[in-house]
């Protein structure tokens, strides 16, 4: 996914995979990440305990999202793709379902 904002993330359990733009890397506990807005960007625990991350959205509102989506009750991809359109995120996943 992409967004408007910058995010600064510290592993704190577990190993994440990031992918930012054509650049993947690997990050143990005590990295910090920096994901540059408008940049393409994804990350998953490939670790094999649960994962924990610290995360800073700047500028800030980005909370945004998930209190309209637990307000809203959406929990399918489309209803949850609505709510990124309006807040200007990009998602692929819900870029498939051809919104």
């Amino acid at each position: 996914h992409s967004h408007p904002r910058a995010e600064v993330f510290r592993v704190v359990r577990g190993i994440y995979r990031f992918r930012c733009g054509d650049e993947e890397f690997d990050a143990p506990p005590g990295t910090v990440v920096v994901l540059p807005p408008h940049v393409r960007h994804s990350w998953r625990n490939i670790g094999d305990e649960p994962g924990q991350m610290f995360a800073i959205v700047t500028p800030g509102g980005f909370e945004q999202l998930f209190l309209e989506i637990e307000a809203s009750g959406a929990e399918m991809p489309d209803e949850i793709a609505l709510i990124e359109d309006r807040l200007g995120i990009i998602n692929d996943e819900t870029l498939a379902l051809n919104r």
